[in-house]
């Protein structure tokens, strides 16, 4: 290391033209680096929809699901499989292993999907290659007098289309306003008296629809193409097709039904601010695309669409963009950021007492940002909050001080006296290279086990390990090149030690407990060993999490209401939600989406609609509540005045994560596992009322997957073979005059819209009706349905939930006013004692309580493994074992001891978060152990006695010290402090290493004298 700083001095300026080149790329790569809020926390996913309207849940599970699971069992790399069953639709998400390549995952279940035994006219379909935290930009559709189905034929035609086309988007699902079809509405007594069926009008309108080809020919010299013109375009067209000719008369369509424009029937519904009914795109994310550069040709795609492609009178109107919330969050970053730099400058220049001393250092921490910049950029990564937030300048200018502070006192020791500057800087390095080279590795090195890290927690952390490890990298780097050349420079004509009042008082103070240490060292360290068991014991009062929530800025709201209320019902009741919600002034939009989208992508039914609950900055928050929990609760209370809907308080991005993280609608939940669904609800509804019980468990929901009422039409066989039908025909019936069938499509340009065959409302409206309904017979006759089939209304199940190939059923809830991990374990141990489950039946406690077990485990292979790697760098600096574990232990006895008391005090639960912030805060407090004990064996390798060169060795080195665990401190405690959006994770990793770095501090410039003095022996091998 002596070289590079004696190299360094010998060519000044290559120093400084490699300076000014860091400094140009760094710029250039910070200009290019993309900026998200949060990395994307969920893992690879691939989802199968497959919808079959008509058909009910045990029917979806029995003929789509179970094939499509079956199917996809054994593809590699799969974590788990999970499946929704329920009234016409089936969806079934297989999660892979953390580090799957994506491309790959979906390659695999394409390729066996060809295999899949289904129903005939079944044709699963791929989500798109999107995370669940994908949902970047949401927009509504807006006209002044356009109705709902017309923008939604807009949004489907032309504004889908285009956004898809933008590179990096991998979708835009579009929700709400009607599904325009063209309908056929047969009249029943009609269509009887010319003795026709509903199969026999679809039958023929299918067959004239359609256009012919007929080769071509020559003519005149030139070629012509034959062309067969025969398709549908308008109501007129559909009318006049012919369905048969009695007596020489054609009868029509229009003889037996009305042809009308009509809606296809709503699986959900959009609200908008005082709308009702409007139309929303969802735009999702490609995954692996950078958000910035994606959203910023969204956002030009919209320009266009708004100025030259959509009618005058329609706009696409932005109420949610991710841009805002990278904005907010970057914007908290650069105040941390600022306020820490001051803060740390501030430090060095009052223990300095040189305003050239302190800049010097204070030119580490933009050259050593300026260097990570470069490695993210060469990486191809991305910056986000935690990652650049949770940077401590002063951890970056530990080694800068101790470098400049040594060289500082030497020069000024010199004054008076002839100086070769370049003399003095060298050798005055030589003392602290050494030891800071290892002190900054040591550092390094605890970062590192973050890399061992799996799910969430390491997708979270690593990008902060990656930045700070560079970050370090460049700042031991400027440390030993530029900063002995700045200190050439600008102390060439010496330098005068300024007397610093305070400091010099601290001193005294110190000197006089030193000595008591020093006299009474046994003493201290069991002092120090009772102050920390004394902390220990206040873990089981922290609690502890996975991790801190990570707050978006915004809230969303899921209404669960009764499960079998109809589509009509919900709707008169999610406006009065929608305007409540609305009365807040510190919301600004609210959306609420009603059921689901028509793709099937979110399985769900119209007991549930979710609210997007857009909020002000908190700055501009002036009414009576100040949080978003103050604001929630008054939320709350009044949405109490529903009886009967149990409402669920996250976030928008948060939600879609958590529902990927357990296949259900919440965060966390128990699932029972089994075979039979009653079974499955009854010991659910056992487990739902003793979590009502327990202490801190919130908002508990059975998922009710029985009780959905339905009606059976059961056809008689024997009935049905004296009139010569087939179960066929009476199924086609129900399918076509009940249900409604797609016959063709009518084109319009290049849009194509379903034309559908089914019955005037009035013949299908009741059992009653349906049991009237005629069946035409082989021999012409007109006989009621209720004379072939038994017709009654049974309860089925409304949901079917399954993982890895087994049923279950789920209850849901949250944690309030507790930590989780006291909360679910208070739990688990009740429902354990109180609910017995027959054979075959299990449990499982999913969600954010499984990835918070994990983590722990992890967290203790950590801890451990990060304490060995530093005990073995220290052995390779000291070549003994006695100062490896003198310092090792002084950081044990001092380091948590701050961290602890701090989580304690502050009501903050131990986190995945704070405990990477203890790995941090050993790794810093090491340095100031190395500092003093290389220093102690300096003086004794230059004859100082043993005594005293440990004292001597500690009032000198208080200086340095106090500064690098100062500015340590101090550079993160903005981020400490701060509040509001993207401020929740950082903070507790910013928590235990300030508070740990102050205890530190204060223990350690007794402690480590007091332990060097109980081990150290004459003969020591002494290492610097």
């Amino acid at each position: 290391m002596n070289r590079i700083v004696g190299s360094s001095l010998a060519q000044p300026l290559v120093v400084l033209l490699l300076t000014l080149l860091l400094t140009g790329a760094g710029a250039r790569s910070l200009q290019r680096l993309p900026v998200d809020a949060y990395p994307d926390l969920s893992p690879p996913i691939v989802e199968i929809v497959t919808q079959w309207p008509g058909h009910a849940a045990e029917e979806v599970e029995r003929l789509i699901t179970v094939p499509v699971e079956l199917g996809m069992n054994g593809v590699p790399k799969t974590a788990n499989t999970r499946s929704i069953s329920l009234y016409g639709l089936s969806d079934v998400v297989l999660t892979f292993k953390d580090g799957t390549d994506n491309n790959f995952a979906r390659q695999e279940v394409f390729n066996r999907m060809s295999d899949l035994d289904l129903p005939d006219g079944v044709t699963p379909s791929v989500s798109p290659l999107s995370s669940p935290s994908g949902l970047i930009y949401r927009y509504v559709l807006q006209s002044s007098d356009r109705t709902p189905m017309e923008l939604k034929t807009l949004e489907e035609w032309t504004v889908e289309p285009k956004y898809r086309a933008v590179p990096g988007v991998a979708d835009d699902s579009g929700f709400g306003g009607g599904t325009m079809q063209y309908q056929v509405l047969l009249d029943q007594a009609k269509l009887a008296a010319v003795g026709l069926s509903a199969q026999q009008v679809e039958t023929a309108l299918a067959a004239n629809n359609g256009n012919a080809g007929g080769g071509f020919y020559s003519q005149g010299g030139q070629f012509y193409y034959v062309r067969g013109e025969g398709r549908m375009g308008t109501t007129d067209d559909i009318g006049n097709v012919v369905l048969a000719v009695h007596d020489g008369t054609p009868v029509l369509v229009k003889d037996v039904g009305r042809v009308v424009i009509g809606i296809a029937p709503r699986l959900g519904e959009f609200g908008f601010e005082k709308q009702d009914d409007a139309v929303e795109g969802v735009i999702l994310l490609r995954t692996g695309e950078k958000t910035q550069d994606v959203l910023k040709r969204v956002e030009a795609k919209t320009q266009e669409l708004n100025t030259q492609i959509l009618p005058k009178d329609v706009k696409v109107v932005p109420f949610y963009d991710r841009t805002d919330l990278v904005a907010q969050t970057t914007r908290i970053v650069q105040d941390n950021l600022l306020r820490g730099m001051l803060l740390v400058v501030v430090v060095l220049i009052f223990f300095l007492y040189d305003f050239r001393a302190g800049l010097i250092v204070a030119t580490t921490i933009p050259l050593a940002l300026l260097f990570a910049f470069i490695c993210l950029d060469l990486q191809g990564a991305s910056a986000n909050l935690l990652s650049i937030g949770a940077i401590d300048f002063g951890i970056l200018v530990d080694a800068a001080v101790v470098m400049v502070e040594n060289i500082f006192r030497q020069v000024a020791q010199r004054e008076g006296a002839p100086l070769d500057i370049r003399q003095i800087i060298r050798d005055a390095a030589a003392e602290v290279d050494r030891p800071l080279f290892y002190a900054v590795a040591v550092i390094v090195v605890s970062f590192l086990p973050i890399y061992v890290l799996a799910g969430p927690s390491g997708t979270l952390f690593k990008p902060m390990a990656d930045t700070m490890i560079f970050a370090l990298i460049g700042s031991l780097i400027v440390t030993l090149t530029l900063l002995p050349v700045l200190c050439a420079w600008f102390m060439r004509k010496g330098v005068r030690e300024k007397h610093n009042t305070i400091f010099e008082k601290l001193k005294t103070v110190y000197a006089k407990g030193l000595d008591f240490s020093l006299e009474h060292a046994k003493a201290v360290t069991i002092a120090s060993a009772v102050l920390l068991a004394l902390s220990l014991l206040l873990i089981p009062r922290i609690g502890a999490e996975f991790m801190p929530q990570l707050d978006e800025g915004a809230l969303w709201v899921r209404a669960t209401m009764p499960y079998t209320i109809s589509f009509d019902e919900s709707a008169k009741v999610t406006p009065k939600i929608r305007d409540i919600l609305r009365s807040f002034p510190e919301v600004t939009k609210v959306a609420s989406e009603l059921g689901r989208p028509d793709d099937g992508t979110d399985s769900t039914g119209f007991f549930n609609v979710e609210f997007y609950v857009g909020l002000k900055p908190y700055s501009q928050w002036a009414g009576s509540y100040r949080t978003k929990a103050a604001l929630t609760e008054a939320i709350n209370k009044k949405l109490q005045a529903f009886p009967g809907v149990i409402f669920n308080y996250t976030q928008p991005a948060e939600d879609a994560v958590d529902e990927a993280e357990t296949g259900l609608k919440s965060a966390l939940a128990v699932k029972v596992f089994g075979p039979d669904l009653d079974t499955l609800q009854q010991k659910g509804k056992s487990i739902k009322q003793v979590l009502e019980h327990v202490r801190g468990i919130r908002d508990v929901t059975l998922v009710q997957e029985l009780g959905q009422p339905s009606l059976a039409i059961h056809i008689k066989r024997d009935q049905i073979a004296r009139y010569g039908l087939n179960v066929s025909d009476i199924n086609g019936l129900i399918t076509t005059a009940i249900g409604g069938d797609v016959a063709t499509q009518v084109e319009q340009g290049e849009k194509q819209f379903d034309l559908v065959v089914r019955l005037e409302q009035k013949y299908r409206d009741n059992p009653d009706e349906i049991g009237n309904i005629l069946v035409a017979t082989p021999a012409g006759q007109q006989i009621p349905l209720k004379q072939f089939a038994d017709i009654s209304v049974t309860n089925g199940a409304s949901f079917i939930y399954r993982e890895d190939n087994s049923r279950y059923i789920g209850v849901q809830f949250s944690v309030e006013g507790r930590d989780l991990a006291g909360a679910v374990e208070d739990a688990i141990q009740q429902v354990h004692s109180k609910v017995k489950l027959p054979q075959a039946y299990r449990l499982d406690w999913g969600g954010e309580y499984t990835e918070y077990t994990a983590s722990r485990a992890q967290l203790n292979v950590i801890l451990p493994l990060t304490l060995a790697l530093i005990f073995l760098l220290l052995f390779t600096l000291y070549s003994n074992f006695k100062f490896p574990l003198i310092t090792v232990l002084g950081v044990l006895l001092s380091a948590p001891v701050g961290g602890i008391v701090a989580l304690w005090l502050t009501g903050t639960p131990f986190s995945v978060s704070s405990g990477i912030g203890f790995l941090a805060l050993f790794g810093v407090s090491v340095q100031t152990a190395v500092v003093y004990i290389s220093y102690v064996n300096e003086l004794r390798r230059g004859g100082t006695n043993l005594a005293e060169a440990i004292r001597e060795g500690a009032i000198l080195r208080l200086r340095p010290i106090m500064m690098t665990a100062l500015v340590a401190a101090l550079g993160l405690l903005p981020a400490a402090l701060a509040t509001g959006v993207g401020t929740d994770t950082q903070r507790p990793f910013a928590l235990v290493i300030v508070s740990g770095l102050f205890t530190r501090l204060l223990i350690s410039i007794f402690l480590m004298p007091a332990l060097y003095a109980l081990v150290a022996r004459p003969d020591d091998r002494l290492e610097v």
